[in-house]
């Protein structure tokens, strides 16, 4: 490949680490026609002759059909897969089905039915994943993706997720698109990757005067060469297409161009004036039957089937056949492999060809083209592309093919979804406000795709299309709006909503008083406004019983249960058994719509340090999120479950639930999940000991545009906190974690955590050499946890006392410290019981009690190397060291021990 050394050598070592078992990620960049779409087929062929199986596909400039790169890569090749694998990989049971719906191959072998498959995208994307695996070889898997300044939002997403989560099998993942129009999403993706060193970039620049030559055949020093790489800048696209038009105007001519400098900006179809002449002045040596067959060929996209050539065109198949014969003549298109498929030579011809035809023509053609497919039974989703190019407005049967095609793809592409609704509603014109359904729709569509703020807008114009009567419609519509500014961390513009609302139903009992009421009470929740939330809720409570509704009876008393487990009072556990029997004996079917109490259970039982019942409510909502689509739900129920297994110990598992809900969180743009999920990726890096990396985590979190004061700000900022103790900041510490609190009673966490946070400010004040600041915490870590409450809170204030009797030198430390360690064992807290053992072996050893010492560190061991906490087998190793290596106590006088 001329002029590309330096690039061919980054390829090579990306393949060379793919074998490795390293999974990669090149991009290639560079402006439009400077080599792109060359070097990634270069690395196909140096991939395929290491043993990779090589897929290349790429993004359409003018198709918004979801996952179009990844349809084109794989959809040929799905027909020698073992789906098996799927399945056996545990990937939802809708999975396979919504696969259907995306890659039109797998259309007869897993039918979707006529009901929009519902399979949140997540769960499409692992299934994505394992399909890769499926069809990787035996060398490895080279996935190459061009064009991707041209993706839907939904091929960047599953780029993202593939980049975070890489398929278990040697793979390569090749990227190629202009810098200067990267999607938003997948440029993060490609920064945040590169950061880790995992991302080999390749940038192509124009050719050099010897290398453009050589490309042409031409002499450097050549009047005419020199005019024509002065005109191309160096693009190795244009110089051909520019050599290629003076070729055909014979041995003496030279086109009349302008220079084009090498980062002049391209014309709004992404190629300068002096090319696109060059490009169209391929086409008029052909005949009208094959400049027509070329301009509908590059209507129906950059590869195409020549019988839909035919239709569009309006020629016979035989007709279309021979013309594509004279394109083909030209190397504008070529055949694929030996089937009915073409491909244009570069996607700026088919810019060119397809800007060169007449607006008004491409109308008609888009009008045939969607008819056409229409008649073969295409997806919706392959339709609404050239519908939403040729409609009129009113056509009633367009608007019903974009809504229905909308639909089908909500879960998996919702992007799209809200881009077709939005056709929708345009081509209804002043109609649209007779069909408010549509607008919600659209909302919701935006809403899953985490455009939070454009939901909102789009549901405020719903709400004023609604008629005056319409108060359950409306009422509805609010709760939503709420939804979306609290989801934005606009609490105090949510409750005013709500309230509103309210105030329009006051004297009425309806089923959307008890919704509304129980909207205020969950704001108010997340605001640490415990009081409020127990008032609405009770209310909420009254509605919902009088209205004889047990699923929002349900709900409210789940509510309450949380409620008052953050506030502190024992009748927590009154509701709690009340909605856990509640959904005990709830189907499937009917919990779908309750995912939210799910999250409020399980929430509360892990607060009770009910853990089983905790992780199975939140595995049962994972589950009918996988089969149901509702991704604001997914990412709470991945959070609270990561810090289940971090209560628990299980720090594997909770940095993947945390993993898991980060990217959840970022599909769906709601910061509150994701600042969860990075206070359990800080504690998980804490227990193993790399410090600097949690306040990492808790520095960036909080330096972006994070949630409002609440319980997630809260937890981050005490998170904070102990990573500056940890890094040898104690004040910073006591500072962090009483801003978190919201003063020295901390009344800003939640009741039932309070006692570590109150331990945590006794070490810090120890840390500092304050024992008496220290007692005071500890002593309000003895009142904060109940004598009758779950062992757990006990157990951080026993080790709060544990540590001060330490500093003072008192030997009932060492027994203290082991009755936390007893009540942490009882509440599970493998980690927790670690930490007391390790205060026990240092305050025993300090009180002359050797071996007892010595046997609470050994337990400090196992425990550490069963949860993988290195830090804390660390610090228990060099304290076991210690105390073995001093010497003895002394043999007369009195004994420590007496």
């Amino acid at each position: 490949m001329i002029g590309r050394a330096a690039e061919l050598a980054v390829l090579d070592g990306a393949i060379k680490d793919a074998l490795a078992g390293v999974p990669g990620v090149v991009e290639v960049v560079g402006e439009p026609g400077i080599g792109k779409t060359r070097l990634l087929g270069e690395l196909g062929e140096r991939a395929g002759r290491r043993g990779f199986v090589s897929l290349a596909g790429r993004s359409v400039e003018f198709d918004r059909a979801p996952y179009g790169a990844f349809v084109d890569a794989l959809d040929d090749h799905l027909g020698d897969v073992d789906f098996r694998r799927l399945r056996r990989d545990g990937s939802a049971s809708g999975s396979l089905a919504l696969l259907s719906t995306v890659f039109p191959a797998l259309s007869d072998r897993f039918p979707a039915g006529p009901e929009p498959v519902t399979v949140e995208r997540y769960w499409f994307h692992r299934a994505v994943r394992t399909l890769l695996e499926a069809m990787s070889g035996e060398g490895g898997l080279l996935l190459s993706l061009d064009d991707l300044q041209w993706t839907d939002d939904g091929t960047a997403e599953l780029i993202d997720h593939l980049i975070r989560h890489p398929p278990r099998t040697p793979m390569l993942l090749a990227l190629a698109y202009r810098p200067r129009q990267a999607p938003q999403r997948l440029a993060a993706a490609l920064a945040r990757a590169g950061a880790e060193g995992r991302v080999a970039r390749a940038e192509l620049g124009p050719l050099s005067p010897a290398e453009g030559a050589e490309l042409c055949g031409a002499r450097t020093g050549h009047w005419r060469f020199q005019r024509l790489y002065e005109a191309s800048g160096g693009n190795p696209f244009y110089l051909e297409a520019l050599t290629r038009s003076a070729c055909d105007e014979g041995p003496s001519a030279v086109p009349a161009v302008p220079a084009v400098p090498a980062d002049s900006a391209p014309q709004a179809d992404g190629l300068p004036q002096s090319v696109r002449a060059a490009l169209l002045e391929e086409l008029g040596g052909l005949s009208a039957t094959a400049k027509v067959c070329v301009q509908a060929a590059a209507v129906l996209g950059d590869s195409f089937e020549a019988d839909m050539v035919a239709v569009v065109a309006r020629t016979g198949e035989a007709e279309a056949l021979a013309a594509l014969d004279e394109v083909a003549e030209r190397d504008l298109v070529r055949q694929i492999g030996s089937t009915r498929r073409f491909r244009f030579r570069h996607p700026l011809v088919r810019a060119a060809v397809y800007q060169g035809a007449g607006a008004g023509w491409r109308i008609e053609a888009h009008t045939r083209a969607a008819d056409g497919l229409a008649l073969r039974g295409a997806p919706l989703t392959a339709q609404a592309s050239h519908v939403q190019r040729s409609a009129r407005v009113g056509d009633e049967h367009a608007v019903d093919v974009l809504v229905r095609a909308a639909r089908q793809v909500m879960t998996v592409a919702p992007a799209t979804a809200a881009h077709w609704t939005q056709e929708a509603v345009r081509l209804l014109g002043e109609q649209s406000r007779l069909r408010p359904e549509l607008w919600l729709q659209q909302a919701n569509a935006l809403g899953m795709a985490g455009r939070l703020l454009e939901s909102r807008d789009i549901l405020r114009t719903a709400a004023s299309l609604l008629p005056a009567r319409a108060r359950g419609r409306r009422a509805q519509v609010t709760a939503l709006r709420a939804t979306m500014e609290w989801a934005l961390g606009r609490y105090e513009e949510a409750t005013a909503l709500l309230l509103r609302e309210l105030a329009d139903h006051e004297g009425r009992l309806t089923p959307e008083t008890a919704t509304l009421e129980l909207g205020v009470a969950v704001v108010a929740l997340r605001m640490n406004d415990f009081s409020t939330a127990v008032d609405r809720g009770e209310r909420a409570l009254r509605s919902a019983e009088r209205l004889g509704d047990p699923p929002q009876t349900t709900a409210v008393r789940a509510l309450l249960a949380l409620a008052h487990t953050f506030a502190g009072d024992a009748r927590a556990t009154d509701y709690l058994d009340l909605v856990v029997e509640a959904l005990d004996d709830t189907d499937d079917q009917q919990l779908a719509g309750q995912l939210d109490t799910l999250v409020m259970a399980g929430w509360t039982e892990m607060l009770h340090e009910r853990y089983d019942p905790a992780l199975r409510h939140l595995d049962r909502g994972l589950d009918l999120s996988r089969r149901t689509g509702q991704s604001l739900v997914l990412a709470d129920l991945f959070a609270a479950s990561a810090y289940a297994f971090m209560w628990l110990g299980r720090l594997d598992e909770a940095a993947t639930y945390a993993e898991d809900a980060l990217e959840a969180a970022s599909l769906v743009g709601s910061g509150e999940p994701r600042s969860l999920a990075e206070v359990v990726s800080a504690a998980v890096l804490m227990w193993r000991g790399d410090f600097a990396g949690a306040l990492k985590i808790c520095e960036e979190s909080l330096s972006m545009a994070g949630p409002a004061a609440g319980a997630r700000r809260s937890a981050i900022v005490g998170t904070l906190g102990q990573t500056l103790l940890l890094n040898g900041d104690p004040a910073g510490c006591v500072g962090k974690v009483l801003e978190a609190g919201g003063g020295p009673h901390l009344f800003g966490f939640e009741a039932p955590v309070r006692p570590m946070w109150f331990r945590l400010l006794t070490v810090a004040e120890l840390a500092l050499g304050d024992v008496t600041a220290a007692e005071v915490w500890a002593d309000r870590a003895a009142a904060a946890a109940a004598p009758d409450g779950p062992p757990g809170r006990r157990g951080f204030a026993l080790l709060a006392r544990a540590d001060v009797q330490l500093a003072r030198q008192n030997p009932a430390a060492g027994p203290t410290a082991c009755r936390a360690a007893a009540e942490f064992r009882a509440a599970r807290m493998s980690l927790n019981e670690a930490m007391a053992r390790l205060t026990a072996g240092t305050a025993l050893s300090a009180s002359g009690r050797r071996a007892e010492a010595l046997a609470q560190l050994e337990q400090v061991k196992a425990l550490s190397v069963t949860c993988g906490a290195l830090a804390l087998s660390e610090l228990a190793e060099h304290e076991h060291h210690r105390i073995a290596t001093q010497p003895p106590p002394p043999t007369t006088g009195t004994t420590p021990r007496t």
